[in-house]
């Protein structure tokens, strides 16, 4: 969907007051949705994985011309984590710790599973001695 100037004679103030108000209608409203969201485990999921799929904690470094793309798409994802931090800061922040400590989670998960797979850590079934 393309943009439509919001006014024509931006010499006319009534207009260029009429798209302010109505820019800070949208905004208004985006942000309570983004709240709204927010407010729950499955939306501060999503958003996170938005966040990390936009690769905000990895570096945009490559030696070829992805590192534009890189840029681009980190850039948006700083976009993305600036309007929710702007929505609702405590929410965010619970977001970022619930993320912390599922990661947490899953990285004992992991080594646990890794332990008891080591040589050694259980009866080995073919040792018939």
């Amino acid at each position: 969907m393309g943009e439509r100037a919001e006014v024509r004679n931006a010499a006319d103030p009534q207009q260029v007051r009429r798209a302010a108000r109505k820019d800070e209608r949208r905004e208004a409203r985006r942000l309570a949705a983004y709240r709204l969201v927010l407010g729950t485990e499955a939306g501060r999921f999503v958003f996170w994985d938005l966040i990390a799929n936009a690769g905000v904690f990895e570096s945009i470094w490559h030696p070829s011309a992805a590192i534009h793309y890189n840029s681009g798409r980190q850039d948006y994802g700083h976009k993305i984590m600036a309007d929710l931090l702007r929505a609702d800061e405590d929410a965010y922040d619970l977001m970022n710790r619930e993320m912390r400590a599922l990661a947490k989670s899953d990285a004992r998960e992991t080594e646990a599973a890794h332990v008891s797979a080591t040589p050694g850590s259980r009866e080995k079934d073919y040792d018939h001695d």
